[in-house]
């Protein structure tokens, strides 16, 4: 089930015109689930699930290792440029958002939003702003606000990217950081630096939000307006790539998405959900041939989120602390 459908991952906005998005929502959708009322599908479902449960048994089994855990150990080192590299790539998002005349993804362009040349600046002041580390807390202040206007705008939709959201929250509660201009002049001016108290709920903030805004877009996309999903899977001909119907394909796509974000959000096999999650990730930017820059923050995201350490509620740091303590 991971093998088959993983190259599915793509967010259908992005390669469907604005016709055909319309066309699909309006259209009745198909229950995803009629796909298993087929014999062979239902066979070939139940064989990707335990092929998916051995992986995360050997999955495991390897994480407990002395390897695995060496290796852990040692990349625990680069927990300290993990924040700086969210920050920057989340300025940098937002850059690319000016740039491109659109909040977050072009499916928003800022002509839909209220004060569209004034949108335009204000992403570009937070996105330099953030990509240097100055003022950060106050600039992660305003995104949170910007989100919060989108959403009252596009509704329930902004739940899509939500990460943003999350970055803004994770750049508020730890603001100073490594290698940012702010840290800088602290240093300048002598000022003792204090730990923000709220600085532990940082990485746990981003990272929720990043799993759960991955769950919303498989759940709003493969399961609630499958035919876009499936007009993606008749247009690229994958069919010819898995000899599965069509509607078989979008419900793996639409599950592996849901597991992928969830492990996320659990903090669970972080860094091998990671390496999955870009591998796949980077196929379907190749082979659908997408925008790349709406896409940059999720890759950053995972990096960091490998990089660091696993964060207080993620149950790989509950594990691992289990295991010192026998």
């Amino acid at each position: 089930m991971l093998i088959n459908w993983a190259p599915t991952f793509a967010h259908e906005v992005y390669v469907l015109s604005p016709k055909q998005i319309s066309q699909d929502q309006q259209a009745h959708s198909p229950n995803i689930w009629q796909a298993l009322s087929s014999f062979h599908n239902l066979r070939i479902f139940i064989l990707g699930g335990l092929l998916t449960l051995a992986i995360f048994a050997l999955a495991i089994f390897l994480k407990s290792t002395k390897p695995a855990q060496k290796l852990g150990k040692f990349i625990d080192k680069a927990t300290v440029f993990a924040p700086d590299i969210i920050r920057v790539a989340f300025g940098v998002s937002l850059l690319l958002s000016a740039f491109h005349h659109a909040l977050f993804g072009p499916e928003l362009p800022l002509n839909n939003f209220p004060a569209p040349r004034i949108a335009g600046a204000i992403l570009y002041v937070l996105g330099i702003g953030l990509v240097l580390g100055i003022f950060s807390r106050w600039l992660a202040a305003a995104s949170i606000v910007l989100y919060v206007v989108a959403f009252t705008v596009k509704g329930w939709y902004m739940l899509t990217y939500i990460n943003y959201l999350g970055e803004a929250l994770a750049v508020y509660l730890f603001p100073r950081q490594n290698f940012s201009l702010d840290k800088l002049i602290a240093k300048l001016r002598h000022v003792k630096e204090r730990s923000p108290r709220d600085e532990k709920y940082s990485m746990p903030v981003a990272r929720l939000l990043f799993g759960f805004s991955i769950i919303y877009a498989a759940i709003n996309v493969k399961f609630v307006t499958a035919n876009l999903s499936l007009d993606v899977v008749n247009r690229y001909h994958l069919t010819h790539y898995f000899p599965f119907d069509p509607l078989f394909i979008v419900l793996g796509a639409g599950l592996v998405e849901i597991l992928i974000g969830l492990l996320y959000m659990l903090g669970l096999l972080q860094r091998f959900n990671t390496v999955f999650f870009l591998i796949f990730l980077t196929a379907s930017l190749m082979f659908f041939k997408e925008d790349v820059w709406p896409h940059y923050l999720l890759i950053a995201l995972a990096v960091g989120i490998f990089l660091h350490k696993p964060d207080t509620w993620a149950i790989d740091n509950r594990v691992s602390s289990s295991k010192k303590q026998i």
